[in-house]
């Protein structure tokens, strides 16, 4: 009897031992297929357009994928600088030929048609691309990224963003103070959304109406949240004119989100879901 206990004493010391080291190796193994699936997420920031640029890839050759992103919006840069009279929206006969001039310039026209004249991109008797150029850029820079099969990243300039990924908190700036980092309100970016923002803390009193050539004064700011950045950073301009009312039935009618905070402070949305 005594031997057969004392087998047994050494018979659960041995196979405590053995459990021990089996979930020690089950935790070294889980922890090397988390480390080994866990992929690079890669920051880098530049200039262009005028403005600040942050793009974040999460996923492999992240960094080379940025370099083409902001390559190809540097691209867009140079054919869509009013500024300079080599550059292609300054030159008519490339039009033709050239199939984001023809895109940019047909969507122009659908926002110009759609808002009764509140988005116009001739300005001085030249095309001035400033409110739809940047989110055409971002649009562009991530259609890249999903062709190259990320699945998560954001495109960040400032005024227009997109997003591959759900999740993203997004800050508003409050257009009542001159604080960089006071946000009137947070919305929810999830997979494929894009976010535009015109508003007169960008550079005071620039949004002018074309239909009068005066300064829109409706408005403090406009945020469109929808599927593509170019159409959001003409929406924001167009509703920034129109006012509440019918910027509220313009979104409505291309089912895409606003917030707007008008000349007195008051805000209107249809945004419930999104907002913090």
């Amino acid at each position: 009897m005594l031997i057969n206990f004392i087998y047994y004493i050494i018979y659960l010391t041995v196979m405590k031992l053995f459990l021990k080291i089996l979930a020690a190796a089950i935790f070294v193994a889980l922890l090397v297929v988390i480390l080994v699936k866990r992929e690079p997420q890669v920051e880098k920031t530049a200039f262009i357009m005028g403005t600040p640029v942050r793009l974040q890839v999460t996923g492999r050759n992240a960094a080379s994928l940025i370099d083409q992103a902001l390559a190809e919006m540097r691209r867009l840069e140079g054919m869509f600088d009013w500024h300079k009279p080599e550059s292609a929206i300054n030159n008519i006969h490339p039009y033709d030929n050239l199939p984001e001039i023809k895109e940019i310039l047909e969507l122009s026209a659908r926002i110009n048609e759609l808002s009764g004249g509140g988005f116009d991109i001739q300005f001085a008797g030249q095309m001035n691309l400033g409110g739809i150029g940047k989110g055409y850029a971002v649009e562009k820079a991530r259609q890249l990224l999903l062709n190259k099969g990320i699945k998560r990243a954001i495109i960040d300039m400032r005024s227009s963003i997109a997003v591959i990924g759900d999740g993203w908190k997004i800050g508003v700036l409050d257009p009542r103070t001159k604080e960089t980092e006071c946000f009137f309100k947070q919305i929810i970016l999830n997979n494929g959304e894009a976010l535009a923002t015109s508003g007169q803390y960008e550079r005071l009193g620039h949004i002018i109406d074309p239909r009068t050539g005066q300064l829109a004064d409706k408005c403090l700011s406009v945020t469109v949240v929808g599927k593509d950045a170019a159409l959001a950073d003409a929406l924001s301009t167009a509703i920034f004119v129109l006012g509440p009312a019918k910027g509220l039935a313009l979104a409505a009618k291309l089912r895409v989100g606003v917030f707007i905070v008008d000349k007195n402070g008051e805000t209107y949305d249809n945004l419930s879901s999104k907002l913090r």
